[in-house]
């Protein structure tokens, strides 16, 4: 595989994009300026050829299963389209994923989800989540009863001003749901203009818990234990460092493309057929019945476009590992306050590489305490 000239068989995930309805309105969610049409009821015959062919090529090659998310607004407003979605295609060629709020679940979709193994992921932001997103739904018992019955579940975490403190959140996500995955998504991007308190961030306070963070992670790392809030938080910024670390030894320019590597390890494909440079905006580049070498430059263009847009990231010394933030992003005042958070997260992630290295540990060949 080669990000750098990829191949549509180095695909691993779909965004399946339902549609941006939602029943919350979560104040830092990238989709709050985008227009909420009527909920649609079918799928184009376009989105479901490409499903097949990709099944289809998928079970030819042998390869194991493509990763299909759900993906909102709410996905569970379009529960019928899931279920249609992987009646149709089956448990063979794609494993299933569902990124929700959690308002809608019900106990019939909990049984609905354990019996095709699809993984439930629900968002939720700490203990001060309701100040966010309106309510905090690991505060309800009725949801959080149903969610431990799920066999495949995680949180999804926002870090915003009001939850950087990794352990704090990871002790009382625990409280509340037991041992689970957390997936971060680790700086805010203030993607409109987003309320300020949102990213009002106490640097002082953000360092200190970095910094804890990063004496913990090497002896987590070494020891081989991954359920612990260093290394849920630091994994991001580490596996960046030591991704860089290796092109650079291997000749290899800088990667300029985004994280979520959009046409290279993603594609985003709404219910009317239309693939998109990003799975939260409307960022059309072409039809899923293009070619994926027409798709692919139409992507990259139109992220090169973004770039060109944010000329101060160009003396950023975190540029090549942040690569811009996202493209789609124009630079804002509020912008400019989370580069701050998130350059603080990347010099913080290149001393745990350090201090790591130091002590003969690397993330691709993790040892374990004897």
């Amino acid at each position: 595989m080669s990000f750098d000239a990829p191949l549509e068989t180095d695909l691993k995930k779909i965004y399946l994009m339902l549609g941006p309805a939602c029943n919350l309105k979560c104040r830092h969610c990238y989709e709050t300026d985008v227009p909420q049409p009527r909920l649609k009821k079918t799928i184009d015959r376009d989105v479901w050829h490409y499903l097949e062919r990709m099944s289809a090529d998928r079970v030819k090659r042998g390869d194991a299963p493509m990763q299909l998310t759900f993906w909102g607004g709410e996905p569970l407003l379009y529960w019928n389209l899931i279920r249609e979605v992987v009646e149709r295609m089956g448990d063979g060629a794609f494993s299933y994923w569902i990124m929700s709020n959690g308002v809608l679940l019900s106990d019939e979709m909990v049984d609905f989800i354990n019996t095709h193994g699809m993984f439930y992921s629900v968002s939720c932001d700490g203990r001060d989540t309701a100040k966010v997103r309106g309510i905090n739904i690991l505060e309800d018992d009725d949801f959080c009863r149903r969610f431990m019955q799920i066999n495949k579940r995680c949180v999804g975490v926002t870090t915003h001003a009001y939850n950087i403190d990794p352990h704090g959140l990871w002790q009382w996500i625990r409280s509340r749901v037991g041992p689970v995955h957390l997936h971060y998504q680790y700086t805010l991007e203030c993607t409109f203009d987003m309320d300020p308190d949102l990213y009002a961030y106490d640097f002082a306070a953000f360092e200190r818990n970095m910094r804890r963070c990063r004496m913990e992670f090497p002896v987590d790392w070494a020891c081989g234990n991954t359920d612990t809030p260093a290394r849920y938080f630091l994994k991001r910024g580490v596996t960046g460092v030591e991704r860089l670390i290796a092109r650079r030894r291997a000749g290899l320019p800088d990667e300029w493309y985004p994280e979520c590597l959009p046409m290279r390890k993603d594609i985003n494909v709404d219910i009317l057929g239309f693939v998109h440079a990003c799975h939260n905006r409307s960022s059309v580049i072409g039809r899923v019945k293009d070619s994926f070498e027409t798709l692919l430059a139409a992507c990259d263009a139109y992220i090169r476009r973004g770039i060109a847009a944010k000329p101060e990231c160009d003396a950023c010394d975190v540029k090549a590992l942040c690569r811009h933030g996202c493209p789609l992003n124009p630079m804002s005042r509020g912008q400019r306050i989370c580069c701050e958070a998130e350059k603080l997260y990347w010099h913080e992630s290149v001393k745990t590489v350090n201090d790591a290295r130091m002590l003969g540990l690397s993330y691709r060949q993790q040892k374990k305490c004897q």
